[in-house]
């Protein structure tokens, strides 16, 4: 995440770091792809859905026009406040987002349009440019610009700029890679029409880091936006982030009203970066500490159950000076206000203070300004010591991030899914056909409802249901969706697959909670699984008939139980053992029956199982009526008709639901008969019964 303790060490003592960590940065390609190889001349294709699929770290999008969309990180109403404060334009800046996706290409390419530039007569911009030197360009990554980082470790800045921007990288096997294109920290830019050279699906949404705190937390002076420390932080995490800090911020419980969309799916961990905005605007050390305490006060309310990380101001050059503490309102010294935004933490469970005092070396180099804004190689530091500190905690990167609610474009769809992989492959070849399924919204609704249900104040039945006491529960529902199939009503299979799904996500959040698998696990397992054991339509084999599919399953079976651990003759599991003793009878003995003839143990024709039938009704006929023996051939004669449908190629347990659907639809029939006349069935005599039992039948040949 940074560089070695060594390496730093060596950069410093050398008087270097600054300018040789800013350099490295802005290596890279351009903006524009390679010319004159043969490689070159891909054939780029519109990436798949909306762009809003690929958003990370965006809240809001609208519509800017020409198929492009501006992005903000924060909502509409933390928008209105932030201009109400004069803070909306730095609030705009597209700091923490980003497009993220998975290709197997090796170039990518979309629009891009400054919305809001860099300002070169604000003092801190000249102040950086003069300590920087003559590197370059401010918008080429010296202060703000474009990261294009490729999972594996290659990165790609490029300038701040109108136009199309392309980006080539590494990818000579054209295997599934992540790519994020991290948008400027300062600036604000709209972007769209994004484009690769290879299959392409949108990332996998993770969990997200929740940044919060003032200038130093966005990036200011960084120069790359993939090596700000919240950045930095949230990739060592394996999390998404959503950076909401704000240059030149004071802290200010109002800026935290508006955030329905983040309560709604709550952050993984949050960080809140104190700057020094209060200490050197603040009029009295009261209001410091009266502001901080309210501001963590009206966090943990807001997520009381995500860890937070308070980060106390970092030293800063300037911090001991006398000339720049006589211009301190407050006349506190910085020391006292990280004693106090200590204890403003201490109320809190969910609040762990990391002290900022001593993370950076107190060496001017490792300042973009000299003084203040850390630079590349200070943010990755800080982003270190944060980390350090996060290890011990119960920080979670399997959640979503939040939904991006569109304000003139098209629903925000999400996905959860395992890393790049095969699976994404699979996915990105599927996604690139025409009438391709998306996402599914109500699907993650769903999982976060029953995760609702079972919280403390969600609901006692819910709460107290063990994989044990949801046994019965799963074979009702499983029972009642297959009538529901038989019947044909779309309405009431609907409701029935979702009452069987219900069972799925409820068990999957009684695993999560105990630790041993979650509903991603579920899907991702037969998703694995399908694909795995379809090579014949994700690989290179070769299947025509369903007699060539059987063959193939098996075969991929047999070598999944050989690579699971090589069973021995001893230890391999018995022919019947996988199937369940807790199938319906019908099925279950169909199933062992079909699982032995594969091995030969069979009749030659089905005239050797009709035979087996008249045997096992003799035996039945011979035994004394009522007796324990007369039940079990009883049992054999119904497994030799089983045998029968089976070698019909008819299953048994379907024909006989479909025979008791008919005798329920007979009687009912009679029912009818009987009261149209007048008459009670109870009544009737067998002769009688058996009269409007034919003419049940009548009716059923009518109809």
């Amino acid at each position: 995440m940074a560089l070695s303790k060594d390496d730093r060490a060596r950069l410093i003592k050398s008087g270097k770091l600054a300018r040789t960590a800013l350099a490295a940065a802005r290596m890279g390609t351009r903006t524009a792809p390679h010319s004159g190889d043969a490689d070159s001349a891909s054939t780029e294709t519109p990436l798949p859905g909306e762009i809003t699929d690929y958003l990370r770290g965006a809240l809001l999008v609208e519509d800017a026009g020409d198929g492009l969309v501006q992005p903000y990180r924060f909502s509409k109403k933390q928008l209105r406040y932030l201009d109400s404060v004069g803070r909306g334009r730095r609030a705009r800046a597209t700091s923490g987002i980003c497009l993220a996706f998975v290709t197997t290409g090796n170039e990518v390419s979309f629009d891009c349009r400054v919305t809001s530039a860099l300002d070169p007569a604000h003092p801190l911009y000249a102040e950086v440019m003069e300590h920087l030197g003559s590197l370059g360009k401010a918008e080429d990554g010296l202060v703000d610009g474009i990261d294009v980082v490729v999972g594996g470790g290659q990165a790609h800045t490029v300038a701040v700029r109108d136009g199309r921007i392309s980006v080539r990288f590494d990818n000579p096997q054209r295997v599934p890679v992540e790519v994020r294109i991290c948008l400027p920290l300062i600036m604000s830019v709209a972007v769209g029409n994004l484009a690769s050279n290879g299959m392409a699906t949108p990332a996998p949404r993770r969990g997200y880091l929740l940044a919060l705190g003032d200038s130093i937390t966005q990036g200011f002076v960084v120069g790359c936006p993939s090596l700000s420390y919240p950045a930095l932080l949230s990739e060592g995490l394996g999390l998404d982030l959503v950076n909401q800090a704000v240059c030149g911020y004071v802290f200010d419980a109002q800026t935290l009203v508006g955030m329905k969309a983040l309560r709604k799916e709550p952050p993984s961990a949050i960080t809140v970066a104190y700057g020094t905005n209060d200490w050197g605007r603040k009029g009295s050390g009261k209001k410091i500490r009266r502001d901080a305490a309210a501001y963590l006060d009206r966090l943990c309310e807001l997520f009381p159950r995500t860890p937070i990380y308070v980060l106390t101001p970092l030293w800063r050059a300037d911090e001991d000076d006398n000339e720049a503490l006589a211009g301190i309102p407050s006349g506190k010294s910085l020391s006292w206000v990280r004693r106090s935004i200590e204890r403003a933490c201490q109320p809190h469970a969910n609040v762990t203070v990391v002290d900022g005092t001593n993370i950076l070396p107190r060496n001017p180099l490792l300042f973009a300004d000299g003084r203040l804004h850390p630079g590349s190689t200070g943010a990755g530091i800080v982003a270190e010591a944060l980390a350090a500190a996060m290890r011990d905690g119960d920080i979670d990167a399997n959640g979503c991030a939040p939904q991006v609610t569109p304000l003139s474009a098209s629903t925000q769809k999400s996905t959860c899914s395992a890393a790049p992989s095969r699976l994404d492959a699979v996915d990105a070849e599927s996604l690139s056909r025409p009438g391709a399924p998306g996402a599914h919204r109500e699907f993650d609704r769903l999982v976060r409802t029953v995760w609702r249900l079972r919280q403390e104040d969600g609901c006692p039945w819910d709460r107290e249901q063990t994989h044990e006491s949801l046994v019965r529960y799963m074979v009702e529902e499983a029972y009642e969706a297959a009538e529901a199939l038989r019947a044909g009503s779309p309405s009431h299979m609907a409701e029935e697959l979702g009452d069987v799904l219900y069972q799925v996500v409820l068990n999957s959040q009684v695993a999560a909670e105990e630790g041993s698998f979650t509903i991603d696990d579920v899907c991702r397992a037969i998703d694995e699984k399908l694909v795995r054991r379809h090579p014949h339509v994700f690989g290179g084999v070769d299947a025509e008939t369903p007699e060539d599919v059987a063959r193939i399953w098996e075969d991929v079976k047999r070598r999944e139980r050989e690579e699971a651990g090589g069973p021995t003759m001893e230890s391999e599991p018995g022919l019947l053992d996988s199937v369940p003793r807790s199938m319906p009878a019908l099925m279950q003995c169909q199933k062992i029956s079909a699982r032995a003839a594969k091995v030969g143990f069979d009749w030659d024709d089905v005239s050797g199982v009709w035979e087996k039938v008249r045997e096992e009704r003799d035996e039945f006929e011979r035994e004394p009526a009522g007796s324990q023996s007369r039940a079990l051939e009883f049992g054999d004669l119904l497994f030799s008709l089983v045998n029968v449908a089976r070698m019909e190629g008819i299953d048994a347990e379907g024909a006989l639901s479909q025979s008791n659907e008919k005798f329920r639809h007979r009687w009912s029939c009679m029912e009818s008969l009987a009261r149209d006349e007048g008459r009670d069935l109870d009544a009737l005599s067998t002769a009688e019964l058996n009269e409007l039992w034919d003419r049940a039948k009548q009716e059923e040949k009518r109809s």
